[in-house]
């Protein structure tokens, strides 16, 4: 917003420029004005210096004064020696004999704000031309002033909603440390108790406990990812990784829910060997944990495939592609629009309440994709099942431009 402003009053300042130039009269300056005083904020002296930037002096002694004051408009004085406002002026004994011409300035509220004026020692005869001049001058600074107030205002708006943005964040972090302290107990004790002799009615009590608790703390973590990114707080790292352990570890991750629906979850990569690379292996996983998630949550039967590929680009660089094929529901047709977007539950309406979820999986994949340089898409979807696919660029481990320092 400052640099706006700055560059408002850049070109307000060239404007005051060419138009001195266009008004043969030896000074030109803008002045502004408040109760008591007048501020003289730019001139424009040609032969003689009879006016200074910065100059203040008392409203009964300023010529800028009395366009506001008295006039209320274009005021012309052919004469300051002999006319009735300036002729017992201690002012005039300062300027000395001069033509003058002045007009007012006014506030978007149409409040006067100061006044331009042009002088000449050598009495010039202002035309008819030189007040329109100085009218459409006027009527620009009125517009500025209106867009330095709307700045302003935009400014002001702009911080609050920084401050806003700021306090929520810290309320999220708060909330997640309250929330995750007593849930982590919940959970844990709720294994220990899987661990006694419970009738089948009471193990299918903890296991909804054990299952609300993870669904829960899952949420708040991507309630507080989503809030990171929205604040521009979630940075990179980088790192060498192995693509084949983060694809294991997810495996592993998942491996006893789908066990426990029955689904079969495996990963297939292609034959070309995949080199160590280096980037984010953090967010790689956490955007391989959200589709994987997500495929088993809506697949009830069949299977969920990860199938790897590779494809060096270049001799330091590779782009891996990742699809995770489902046989799942599918998504509605209708909804397609809507399947990046954040809180956006796009089975909601066909299934109310079935599945859990704040709806920020795919946005925050969809982010977490653009923040590397990479994309997310859903590649195909119907009623036998939906892939959905990622692809990201890495620099190759022990490459020069690693060596470099350029990742």
């Amino acid at each position: 917003m400052s640099v706006i402003s700055n560059k408002l009053y850049t070109s307000a300042a060239n404007v005051m420029d060419t138009a001195s130039k266009l008004i043969p009269a030896n000074t030109f300056c803008i002045a502004n004005l408040d109760n008591v005083s007048t501020k003289v904020l730019k001139s424009f002296n040609r032969e003689k210096v009879m006016l200074v930037e910065g100059l203040v002096v008392d409203n009964k002694e300023s010529y800028c004064a009395l366009v506001t004051e008295h006039a209320q408009g274009p005021l012309l004085i052919d004469n300051n020696l002999t006319h009735p406002l300036t002729r017992d002026m201690d002012a005039t004994q300062f300027v000395g004999g001069c033509s003058f011409i002045g007009v007012p300035i006014r506030t978007e509220q149409g409040k006067f704000y100061g006044s331009l004026c042009s002088f000449d020692q050598n009495f010039y005869q202002y035309q008819e031309r030189d007040v329109e001049l100085l009218l459409s001058l006027s009527a620009f600074y009125t517009n500025l002033l209106e867009m330095e107030s709307t700045l302003g205002r935009l400014k002001a708006a702009e911080e609050q909603a920084t401050q806003v943005l700021e306090d929520k964040n810290n309320l999220l972090a708060v909330l997640s440390h309250e929330i995750r302290t007593p849930m982590n107990g919940v959970i844990g004790m709720t294994s220990l108790l899987q661990t006694t002799e419970l009738s089948e009615e009471q193990t299918l009590y903890v296991d909804v406990i054990e299952k609300s608790g993870s669904n829960l703390l899952a949420m708040m973590d991507q309630i507080l990812d989503y809030s990171k990114m929205e604040a521009g707080t979630m940075t990179l790292e980088s790192s060498p990784f192995h693509l084949r352990d983060i694809v294991s570890h997810v495996v592993q991750l998942f491996s006893a829910e789908a066990e426990k629906k029955g689904i079969r979850l495996h990963a297939i990569f292609g034959s070309e060997a995949i080199p160590a690379l280096v980037g984010d292996s953090h967010k790689i996983n956490q955007i391989l944990t959200n589709l994987v998630g997500n495929a088993l949550k809506f697949t009830e039967q069949g299977e969920v495939s990860i199938i790897v590929q590779t494809k060096a680009d270049a001799k330091d660089s590779v782009t891996f592609s990742i699809e995770v094929k489902d046989t799942g529901i599918g998504l509605p047709v209708d909804q397609k629009d809507n399947l990046f977007r954040s809180f956006s539950q796009i089975h909601e309406r066909r299934s109310p309440g079935s599945y859990s979820g704040a709806g920020l999986g795919l946005s925050i994949c969809k982010q977490l994709a653009g923040l590397m340089n990479g994309r997310v898409w859903l590649k195909d979807t119907s009623e036998q099942g939906s892939t959905f696919a990622f692809a990201i660029t890495c620099f190759v481990a022990g490459s020069d431009k690693v060596q470099a320092g350029l990742c």
